[in-house]
């Protein structure tokens, strides 16, 4: 589901019950209008609200255009939810310090926009990060045994 900034409210469903992510998106090297709006989702047959958590690790995915950015996830279960982006920040007070100490040129909500999509388990990019530092240190590592190999080998 995408939910344009410029509607403040939409409704979803899911279908499958899991841990759901919701991402911002919009261009890059832009200011975004993250301080200015808190997402909330309640459950239209309950009436209760969800319970959003601050994604540790913030995965981001970027092409030459827009980029997105994962903000909040969330245990939901099957079932009709509605999302409203209320006044408020969907960052730290520190990313939001920074942010403003940065001229960029003023917001435009009809290039942002927040989805709701399945999550990924935090554990696998957590892990993924030293996996990939080693690596790299096994290229690296390759690389200098091969240059130094007759060195070493003689």
């Amino acid at each position: 589901m995408t939910l344009p900034y410029n509607d403040n409210a939409g409704s979803f469903t899911v279908s499958k019950p899991g841990v759901y992510a919701i991402w911002h998106k919009g261009p890059l090297f832009k200011k975004t209008p993250l301080t200015y709006f808190k997402p909330h989702i309640l459950n239209t047959a309950t009436d209760k609200e969800i319970k959003l958590n601050r994604s540790m690790v913030s995965p981001r995915s970027n092409n030459f255009n827009t980029g997105r950015m994962e903000l909040f996830t969330f245990k939901a279960e099957a079932g009709h939810y509605e999302l409203k982006l209320v006044p408020g920040s969907s960052t730290s007070r520190f990313q939001a310090m920074i942010g403003g100490a940065i001229p960029l040129t003023n917001i435009d909500l009809n290039h942002y926009s927040i989805e709701i999509q399945k999550s990924q388990a935090q554990i696998l990019t957590i892990l993924a990060i030293p996996l990939l530092l080693l690596g790299i240190a096994g290229i690296v590592g390759g690389l200098v045994i091969g240059l130094l190999a007759e060195k070493i080998f003689m």
